[in-house]
């Protein structure tokens, strides 16, 4: 029983990982500016060679560290997020390669990939959180801060990606002298996804999804 319901778990968690990164890509490609999370490997990626998703990769084993000091331990379910957190890179890069951008295009076909986008990332995050097994290294972080203080996940969720979104801006005024790659979709998914993650995860709580 343990082995199936582990078994159901896991897939909850990698579809999950699957659904947030088809919303960061769907963010992204909106022209807007990217996810508060995806904010520095993406400008990072408009500068020097690698992609967003190596970039991607290599913040979330800094995650990986700040989770690991917060909790004060390095357990076996902190280093599967390492394998989680490549998968997640993979899957952007595949999302962003799939999805046709909006840049130069329409407003409003912008606005409606950012919408999608949000929802899209916030009920991937909600699942990762619903399957309780691994989580991708940056909502760990999260959760981590969330409960070694008490506050609300998704208040916390807010705090980080804003501070994201901030150190963001710094780096894109000293590679560009503007605000390339951080934008109005930034700031609205900073502010608007932890929020959508809360009310995914009261649904899944009531309707026991």
């Amino acid at each position: 029983m343990n082995f199936y319901k582990n078994a159901k778990n896991y897939l909850i968690f990698s579809a999950g990982v699957l659904i947030s990164s088809l919303g960061i890509g769907f963010i992204t490609r909106a022209g807007l500016g990217t996810s508060p999370i995806s904010g520095i490997p993406f400008i990072l990626s408009l500068v020097t060679a690698p992609s967003m998703g190596v970039y991607t990769f290599c913040f979330n084993m800094l995650f990986v560290l700040g989770e690991a000091l917060i909790r004060r331990r390095f357990s076996f379910m902190q280093a599967m997020q390492i394998p989680a957190a490549l998968l997640f890179s993979l899957c952007i890069d595949a999302a962003l390669f799939i999805i046709p951008t909006q840049y130069g295009g329409a407003y409003i076909n912008s606005i409606i990939y950012l919408a999608i986008g949000c929802i899209v990332m916030a009920f991937g995050i909600s699942l990762e959180i619903r399957a309780n097994v691994i989580m991708l290294p940056g909502e760990a972080l999260v959760r981590a801060i969330s409960q070694r203080f008490r506050y609300p996940f998704g208040n916390v969720k807010v705090i980080f990606d804003s501070t994201l979104t901030l150190i963001a801006v710094v780096l894109a005024f000293l590679f560009f002298h503007r605000l390339n790659g951080v934008r109005e979709g930034t700031v609205f998914s900073a502010l608007a996804t932890g929020q959508i993650v809360t009310f995914f995860s009261f649904l899944q709580k009531k309707f026991t999804i």
